[in-house]
């Protein structure tokens, strides 16, 4: 018996194909200064299928999703019903808990728990709320449908008209603003005051 040969070997614990497949493909000499067409390289289009462009519309309503959408609201209300602050967002950072705490405890007010809700108006109507007040620029800019700053919303005693029995409102700095501008805490406390009285009268 001779000696087996490599590929006999491969043969026998068949590899022999896999090891053929590695073998390189014989090279075919290109002329790349030639080659710079389709037609040069042999690809030439198939009559049989037709070359066609579509365009895709996409509604406007789609690109503009994130601006009809309204946006999610963190509504507070006072165990008695009367008081309703109306936040950013439900969540909010140690430091931000504790002073909207601090001004419930200065305001002598207890509040229940937080209900997030894109619609106040049934909030308003199942609390009997008197008087809302909104915590932070966006917050008042939506509830108030305006554009006009924060500062130019505060300070004033608006009424909520589309609303039975016409809930009073009152715009003020939310509570991530105030611990970043501390300047702004005596502002905020005019306007908790104003909407104290204002639930008075």
């Amino acid at each position: 018996m001779g000696l087996m040969t490599r590929e006999d070997m491969l043969r026998e614990l068949e590899l022999l194909p896999a090891w053929q497949l590695r073998t390189p493909a014989p090279e075919m000499a290109v002329d790349i200064a030639r080659v710079s067409t389709r037609q040069d390289v042999g690809l030439k289009p198939d009559p049989q299928v037709e070359s066609v462009t579509e365009i895709v519309e996409i509604p406007a309503q789609i690109l503009t999703l994130g601006a009809i959408l309204p946006p999610t609201f963190a509504h507070i209300a006072s165990e008695n019903g009367e008081y309703l602050f109306v936040l950013p967002s439900a969540i909010m950072s140690a430091e931000e808990s504790q002073l909207f705490q601090n001004i419930c405890k200065a305001m002598r007010i207890n509040v229940k728990a937080a209900v997030t809700s894109e619609s106040m108006v049934e909030i308003v109507l199942a609390n009997q709320t008197k008087l809302v007040i909104a915590m932070g620029e966006a917050t008042a800019q939506v509830l108030l449908q305006s554009t006009e700053s924060l500062d130019n919303l505060r300070e004033k005693l608006h009424i909520l008209s589309e609303i039975k029995p016409e809930p009073k409102l009152i715009a003020t700095y939310d509570a991530g603003h105030l611990l970043v501008n501390v300047q702004d805490k005596a502002k905020a406390w005019r306007d908790l005051c104003m909407a104290m009285q204002a639930l008075q009268e």
